[in-house]
């Protein structure tokens, strides 16, 4: 994909080579897995010198409280010549960690420096990561500062006996680790202390670690987080040199150690703990600029753009908490159904903050929706509260009219402008049932709202009626938790795809149109339908009409349901329930078949949420989310068909029609001329790309501040208002597809408009249609007798002039998408005068590769007149040539082409 279409985000990111010669282990070696994914503790082994994965007995370390819920993963760091080379390596590899488990580092030896080192590596090079240790634990290891002048095992006297008793090749392995040991120098002196507490075990009498020196372990802890622990008495290290101590095999007070950091420092005791956000049951403004609906994640983030605007606010909501379908709807599994920068609301700044993990899990949602309340509308959201109608004032304010919930007393809100942020999509849950359903011996419940959160799914076989993103995140959740078997059934199929194809959405460079490569996409779909087939399950069946996804469903992120399906835990089947089965071991399909279960989760979805239109009294808003002045809805859309890079058109049919009749009329065409003539760029007009995928978070941020702008500049929305149309789209039934095409008819609208101004004067910024030229092009604006100045690229400067062409290509301009290559000529440079000339002359157009008879250009002619100097032509005479034939554009299509060369201008008729 990269051959395809260049670089990625990231890439020009510098990342260490791997010089790693031979080691013992793999640098990450998983020891212990819990049953149960994810696990509550991670503990991560740096192991000694010599040493690497068998440097741990895994049968005593799984002793680690509480049982079966510590995974234990082992850092080998032998096998570099060069230790700052190692740190470096070793801390990407540690920084993979990228999920939020609770995690301790233990580092023997000295695998407790090696551990500090990649801690400050990680903070010097902000290596921003959710899985930074909450504690140090270091074993026999002296502080960083003295650890080069006493931890010196190789000069011993009997260093070399020692090492005489290994063969040549464990001699070789010995010797190299020890000269790495020799490579390391103490460098941060006053930036020395870690921001987590650090435990320092000793055995009295150990030659290489005195107590005092493990003691100045202190200087590097937290104020007050030091502990120093006596583990007893010195032994001699008869494996030592392979990398065996006495970490192997962990006394019970050593393993108590670890388990009291992790259970003491458990970053969720702080973590998760949601900010205050002040009194939200406190009495209701008789008056404020703002009345803000819904106190989800979108309406919280509303509440504070319009809080920085300086405007008064206030947040309602029904529920008696905060987070909207994230918390009353969201399970304890539920995560981010996309790349967590594509759902991102808050950035964690600053030394040793910890990022939300991918696919951001419920737990971090709510937290960050918690903190945003708690920084920008402290005291000013209220829970219990009801919005039952809002109506418009003479004077254009607002009068909200609400009801509490929980004593049914009325208030009435004076206000400037109300948003509305209520789920569109998610309304009240489908209520199913089927027959027989009470003989059935195992639990059925739904699939959200923390309903599953009390099964036991091990060794269970579990039935998910339903096919969207709630069916595939229970499907995820039932095979983490140790479900036998999970069959996915549903009325059609849905579409899951893994991770890697929504994160690199984000990495792929997009065109001046916010559009990724298409030969690239196909790329990445026969990859992804490759996925399918090897996992043995069945591709969707909508991907046979040009649809990657069915009609108001959403595309499930999940890797799991692959995995799953390749170790034949896991089955996507198309169907319906007619009954439970008499035996109430299962369930009978309306085909007759049978499918045996334990636990039936039902995923059928939700009702539209139609209560918007009914508060308000208008069922029509516009595609930015005006329903009136200052009244706005910001929801995120339904999905239809045409979603996700679909070749089945969408949901807007009948709209070029419309926009045909605003194109082809002499008023759009003076409003054109004078949309040029103010400097506007006609890029604004072209139809973009969807930059943020299935993420939330990108819409939440620009609509949330689009709306404060609006607010904030009252004029210009009672002119977008009344110049770019009336409202043209349903509330509840608003679709994705719809939202794009009538903001192209609104502006196409706006800028007819601008005929009736009158004449306009060109403005100094005028720069033609703003779509983006070569550096060489000195005017990027030129009429047809104008001469346009192009420098010869520096690389092809020292090129022999008779194997140089100049290209000339040749444009189709679209007002409303992007533009066309029409045809073109090449021109030999060698027969280009250096004489100005008066003369244009006619050429012959020719194909571009690939589009033969796509267009009637064989009778076509371009007027050039060329030289080495630059000098106008006069209008179209003389004689005609023909130019050499092309040889340039060899493999891309129109579309291609047009997105590797920037279009031109076209004459003023």
């Amino acid at each position: 994909m990269r051959q395809v279409e260049g670089k990625w985000i990231g890439d020009e990111r510098p990342t260490p080579k791997d010089t790693r010669g031979k080691a013992p282990s793999e640098v990450l070696t998983q020891i212990h897995a819990t049953p149960i994914f994810p696990s509550e503790h991670r503990v991560v082994l740096f192991a000694p010198e010599f040493g690497g994965d068998k440097s741990f007995d895994v049968e005593t370390w799984s002793y680690l409280e509480p049982e079966d819920q510590v995974d234990i993963w082992v850092v080998c760091w032998q096998g570099w010549a060069d230790f700052s080379a190692m740190i470096e390596q070793v801390a990407y590899h540690v920084a993979s960690f990228a999920d939020g488990i609770n995690t301790v580092w233990f580092g023997q030896g000295m695998g407790g420096i090696v551990a500090y080192e990649v801690l400050k590596y990680m903070e010097r090079f902000d290596l921003k990561n959710p899985n930074l240790p909450v504690a140090l634990v270091v074993s026999d290891c002296p502080a960083p500062h003295l650890f080069a002048q006493l931890y010196k095992p190789y000069s011993v006297d009997d260093w070399p006996q020692t090492l005489s008793k290994y063969s040549s090749d464990d001699q070789a392995r010995i010797s190299a680790g020890s000269s790495l040991m020799r490579t390391y120098a103490f460098r941060h002196k006053d930036q020395a202390g870690l921001p987590i507490p650090v435990v320092a075990l000793y055995h009295s009498g150990e030659s290489l670690a005195d107590v005092s020196s493990v003691r100045a372990w202190a200087d590097y802890s937290q104020t007050e987080e030091f502990k120093l622990v006596e583990l007893g008495d010195a032994e001699v290290g008869k494996w030592y040199l392979d990398g065996i101590g006495y970490a192997h095999t962990p006394s019970a007070e050593v393993l108590g150690v670890i388990s009291e950091a992790y259970k003491v420092h458990d970053r969720w005791l702080k973590d998760g703990i949601f900010p205050d956000i002040g009194p939200a049951d406190g009495p209701l403004p008789d008056q404020v600029d703002c009345v803000i609906v819904g106190a989800g994640i979108a309406g919280v983030y509303q509440a504070k753009e319009l809080a920085k605007s300086g405007k008064s606010i206030i947040c309602l909501d029904r529920h008696d908490k905060l987070g909207g379908v994230w918390d009353f709807f969201g399970n304890d599994g539920s995560r981010v159904n996309t790349s967590e920068i594509g759902y991102r609301i808050l950035e964690r700044t600053g030394r040793w903050s910890r990022p939300n993990e991918d696919h951001t899990p419920r737990r971090d949602i709510l937290r960050d929706i918690y903190e945003i309340a708690s920084n920008h509308c402290y005291g000013r959201i209220r829970f219990h509260t009801d919005v039952q109608r809002v109506s418009k004032c003479d004077d254009g304010t607002y009068e909200v009219y609400t009801r509490s919930v929980k004593d049914g007393t009325e208030h009435k809100i004076r206000t400037s402008a109300v948003s509305f942020h209520v789920n569109r999509r998610i309304g009240k849950r489908r209520e199913v049932d089927w027959e027989d359903s009470k003989l059935f011996r195992g639990k059925i419940c739904y699939g959200y709202g923390n309903e599953t959160r009390d099964i036991n799914f091990w060794n269970k076989s579990v039935l998910i009626v339903g096919a969207g993103a709630f069916a595939f995140e229970n499907v995820r959740t039932a095979i983490e938790q140790g479900a036998k078997h999970v069959t996915l059934l549903g009325r059609r199929d849905g579409t899951t795809c893994p991770k890697w194809v929504d994160m690199i959405a984000f990495l792929r460079p997009l065109d001046s149109n916010l559009q990724t490569n298409k030969t690239a996409n196909t790329i990445s779909f026969d990859a992804w339908q490759k996925l399918y087939l090897e996992a043995g399950l069945p591709t969707p069946s909508c991907w046979a009409d040009g649809m990657l996804k069915p009609h108001n469903h959403t595309i499930s992120v999940s890797d799991l349901a692959f995995v799953a399906g390749y170790h034949g835990l896991c089955d996507l089947k198309v169907g319906e329930i007619r009954r439970f089965r008499s035996d109430g071991q299962g369930v009978e399909l309306t085909n007759g078949s049978r499918i045996d279960c334990n636990v039936v989760i039902k995923c059928c979805g939700f009702h539209l949420n139609d209560e918007v239109p009914k508060v308000t009294g208008s069922s029509k808003m516009q595609p930015y989310g005006l329903i009136d002045f200052n009244l706005n809805y910001g929801a995120e859309p339904l999905l239809d068909w045409g979603q996700f890079g679909s070749s089945k058109n969408s949901d807007s049919a009948g709209s070029e029609d419309v926009i045909g009749n605003i194109v082809n009329t002499p008023q759009f065409a003076k409003g054109m001329e004078n949309f040029r003539k103010l400097g506007l760029k006609e890029s604004s007009m072209l139809p973009l790309g969807n930059p943020f995928g299935s993420g939330q978070g990108g819409p939440i941020d620009f609509l949330s501040r689009y709306f404060a702008w609006l607010v904030a500049h009252p004029e210009e929305q009672a002119a977008l208002l009344e110049y770019g149309g009336p409202p043209m789209q349903e509330v509840v039934e608003l679709w994705h597809s719809q939202i794009g095409k009538n903001s192209t008819e609104m502006m196409l609208k706006l800028v007819a408009n601008l005929a009736t101004v009158g004449e306009v004067e060109p403005t100094a910024s005028t720069s033609g249609r703003g779509l983006g030229f070569p550096n060489g092009i000195k005017d990027t604006n030129p009429n047809w007798n104008e001469t346009v100045a192009v420098t010869l690229p520096p690389k092809l400067r020292e090129a022999p002039t008779e194997d140089l062409h100049l290209h000339v290509l040749v444009w189709a301009y679209h007002v409303l998408k992007q533009d066309e290559i029409i045809g073109q000529i090449s021109f030999p440079l060698a027969e280009m005068t250096s004489v100005p000339s008066n003369v244009a002359r006619p050429y012959t157009l020719q194909p571009v590769q690939g589009q033969d008879g796509m267009y009637d250009i064989d009778k076509a002619k371009i007027w050039l007149s060329m030289s080495h100097a630059s000098v106008s032509g006069p209008p179209p005479s003389g004689q005609e040539d023909k130019a050499a034939a092309p040889q340039a554009l060899p493999t891309e299509s129109p579309r291609e082409a047009a997105q590797q060369h920037p279009s031109a201008s076209p004459p003023p008729d």
